[in-house]
């Protein structure tokens, strides 16, 4: 009888192969993992962050407001005093419990089944720097006028990193259209209520997460083939990533230079 946690694992297909993982690309074959390694601890972590600043908030009101003044993403004060660090801060801090549940909520949803796959490593700089992409397109569309929270742009940079990941391995997975097309109406859903008169939802952080994630999932996001693995009983296959994180440092490079660029352009145009 297999276990729970290998039948419900996207890559398990009924009665035929049993998963095992791999860190290292096609070059090595290793045992399974350790338990603890497949868990997606990272997402844990993360989402106890989020809310644990928000309870600290919502228990004491005026570190709440004192959050709010040091750390919201406020685009007057990052052009006229250059608190460029606002950017990343912004992406811990929300406005409301259903705010920070629905984050929370989608982070969950989202990162126990794409950490394990993409890595802990992976994962993290997807969910930063997708969150600070969403933060500087909101600093250059936002309006001078406008203050902003919410780790909306980061989760936004994993779901549609988690988009591109399935289309890119979509002979490996099942239900991959079904499961795009889900994908796309709620990414579609929630830009339309962000665009709706008086709404005060920052789309622009959101489309920002979204394009930033997608073209990271598309660089550097694992590439899955499988291979059989020798030695091992019951006919395991090995799921091998071809397109290791270490084939990419320049990539990254090139992205965080381009993310610094915009900032820079954008606080320019905006202080003139």
């Amino acid at each position: 009888m297999q276990r729970n946690d290998e039948k419900n694992h996207p890559l398990y297909e009924q009665g035929k192969t049993r998963l095992v993982t791999t860190e290292k690309a096609a070059e090595s074959v290793k045992l399974p993992r350790p338990p603890l390694r497949n868990q997606p601890l990272l997402t844990y972590v993360l989402m106890a962050v989020n809310g644990l600043i928000y309870l600290a908030g919502f228990l004491l009101p005026a570190l709440d407001w004192e959050l709010f003044l040091r750390g919201a993403l406020i685009p007057q004060l990052v052009v006229r005093e250059g608190e460029v660090y606002r950017l990343f801060t912004a992406m811990f801090l929300h406005g409301s419990l259903g705010h920070v549940f629905f984050n929370v909520y989608a982070l969950l949803i989202v990162g126990r089944e794409m950490e394990p796959i993409f890595g802990r490593l992976r994962f993290l700089l997807i969910y930063l720097l997708g969150g600070l992409s969403g933060s500087a397109l909101s600093l250059a569309l936002g309006g001078l006028g406008s203050a902003s929270v919410g780790a909306s742009g980061a989760v936004f940079a994993i779901f549609a990193a988690h988009a591109v990941h399935l289309y890119l391995n979509r002979r490996i997975y099942v239900n991959v259209r079904a499961r795009l097309r889900h994908m796309g109406f709620i990414i579609a859903i929630n830009l339309v209520i962000g665009f709706l008169p008086g709404s005060r939802i920052d789309n622009w952080g959101h489309i920002g997460g979204m394009l930033g994630g997608a073209l990271l999932a598309w660089r550097i996001g694992p590439r899955i083939a499988l291979a059989a693995a020798p030695n091992i009983a019951n006919r395991a296959i090995v799921a091998v990533d071809r397109n290791p994180l270490r084939l990419h440092l320049p990539d990254l490079v090139i992205y965080i230079g381009a993310l610094i660029g915009i900032i820079f352009i954008a606080i320019t145009l905006l202080a003139a």
